[in-house]
């Protein structure tokens, strides 16, 4: 922890010398110009605004210093972390990195397993699932989904959620348009409503809940090929039993 020392003793000796010269100045005003006269002046008038900020900051500092202090002492006092808290993290940490080696094998490695708070995520690119402009799973897309299904059914957990993303690009094909008249947005729903529908009826996982975000929620911007391909996706979050009892 840093500590700080006093603005007092390290007033700058440059500050010092120019409050002498001004006194000098200010003394001898019968023998200099006037304009010289009100430069000086204005110097003094600086150098005092200087000093004023640097005490100021000392302020700052000390009040900094007392207040890191007091939350060193707390943290002293408090001993350090529980064991059991930080088995349990990296138990969790190794859980998730087996699930997204499981999974991400299954998917060519294209499933992200997400630490979420109070839960885990699985996120898949569309294409995994879905023809372009389809809300139809493909054959290898059900078969993932039910991996998915029997790891989600394999631990205690609350609601799941299944959400639906698309990147900007307007819906073009007119067939395409023509099933989804409100877009993107009526695109990503029905994709969600598909996985979802998959989930419940062949998968056993109960407590689903939908949404389509549209191009509402990229995680990255929309400014080429690449991250569009990243934005189009599905996610699957998965709600931990003890999180949802506490709420």
């Amino acid at each position: 922890m840093k500590t700080y020392t006093s603005a007092h003793a390290a007033r700058p000796s440059s500050v010092l010398l120019a409050l002498a010269v001004v006194s000098i100045a200010a003394g001898a005003t019968g023998c200099v110009s006037k304009t010289r006269y009100d430069d000086a002046t204005a110097e003094l008038r600086y150098y005092q605004r200087l000093y004023q900020d640097l005490e100021s900051y000392q302020g700052k500092l000390e009040s900094e210093n007392t207040q890191l202090s007091g939350e060193l002492g707390i943290y002293r006092a408090s001993g350090p972390i529980e064991a059991g808290a930080t088995a349990d993290i990296d138990q969790r940490m190794s859980d998730l990195a087996a699930l997204a080696d499981r999974l991400g094998t299954a998917a060519g490695g294209d499933v992200t397993v997400l630490n979420i708070d109070g839960g885990y995520g699985l996120r898949m690119p569309d294409a995994i699932l879905f023809d372009s402009g389809s809300d139809a799973i493909r054959p290898a897309g059900r078969d993932l989904l039910l991996k998915m299904a029997k790891e989600i059914q394999s631990r205690p957990h609350a609601q799941v959620w299944v959400r639906g993303h698309t990147d900007t690009d307007p819906v073009q094909k007119p067939e395409t348009r023509a099933r989804f008249p409100l877009g993107n947005l009526q695109l990503s729903a029905a994709r969600s409503l598909a996985v979802a529908h998959l989930l419940e009826t062949e998968g056993a996982v109960d407590q689903i809940v939908i949404a389509g975000f549209g191009p509402s929620e990229p995680v990255v911007p929309n400014d080429s090929a690449q991250n569009k391909e990243k934005n189009r996706r599905v996610e699957i979050f998965v709600l931990d039993r003890e999180q949802a009892s506490t709420n």
